[in-house]
Formats: C-alpha cells, sequence, structure tokens
C-alpha cells in the first residue's frame, strides 16, 4: 500500500474531528489526531489553525496545517512512519464507525439555533473535500 499524503490524512482526521467532535472520536483517530496536535504544539500558526478546527469546525484550516504537518514529516522518519500507520489504522478500523455516525446524524432532528454569519464560513468545495455535510439555511430573527 502507498503512503497516505498529508492532505489525505489531513482531510480525514479533521473531517471526523468537525463531522464527530475530538470527545467522540473512535480510539485509533482519535490516537492521531492527539499525535498531530502534539507534534504541533510548538507551532503558533498550526495552533491557530487547530483550534479553529476544534471550536469553529473549520475546514479551511487544512491548507493551513498541511505545510507543518509536511515538514514534520519529512524532517523525522520515524515521526513519519507513525503517522503513516495511526491513519491506516484509523481510515481501516473507524471509516465504518464514521460513516455510521453521519448517517445518523444526517437523520437526527436539528434542536436550537444557529447564528447565520457562522454557517457563511462554509461553501461547497470545501464542504465536498471533508465528506458529507448538511447544509441548513438560516434566517435571522
Amino acid at each position: 500500500m502507498e503512503p497516505f499524503t498529508t492532505a489525505k490524512i489531513l482531510e480525514f482526521v479533521v473531517g471526523a474531528v468537525i463531522t464527530m467532535g475530538v470527545e467522540n472520536l473512535p480510539t485509533a483517530t482519535k490516537k492521531l489526531w492527539q499525535t498531530i496536535r502534539n507534534r504541533l504544539q510548538n507551532q503558533p500558526v498550526a495552533q491557530v489553525a487547530i483550534a479553529e478546527i476544534e471550536e469553529n469546525n473549520s475546514p479551511d484550516q487544512i491548507p493551513k496545517l498541511a505545510p507543518f504537518l509536511e515538514v514534520e514529516m519529512l524532517s523525522d522518519e520515524t515521526f513519519e512512519q507513525q503517522v503513516q500507520q495511526l491513519a491506516k489504522e484509523a481510515i481501516e478500523q473507524d471509516k465504518e464507525t464514521i460513516n455510521i455516525y453521519v448517517a445518523k446524524a444526517e437523520k437526527s432532528t436539528v434542536v436550537g439555533k444557529q447564528e447565520a454569519e457562522n454557517l457563511n464560513n462554509y461553501n461547497a468545495e470545501t464542504i465536498s473535500n471533508i465528506g458529507t455535510q448538511n447544509v441548513i439555511n438560516v434566517k435571522k430573527e
């Protein structure tokens, strides 16, 4: 099997974080995300991107995060192998769990109010890159 690209790894793990939230991630995916977070903790720009992903469900942070992960993987072969192995495990073991979670979420009733400004951050291109997302039109009261 060919190694996963940095973009593929981030699209998978960030898509899972946005869809499920960090606390609900399956074990292998959570371990992959924590490994990436820990490795990039000394990079201020990467830390801002990670916070945006976790707190604001912002998939547009992937391009900001990718170069930092790429440099770390290129400069440390052991880290690269660890990330590749974790990505393989996460994609193989957790893909079905994540798909089931997404399917259940799509059938759920949405309760509450979402401010329209927060929804404007998403566009069709971004959404298609991270997986299945629901688009909700919200009118301001």
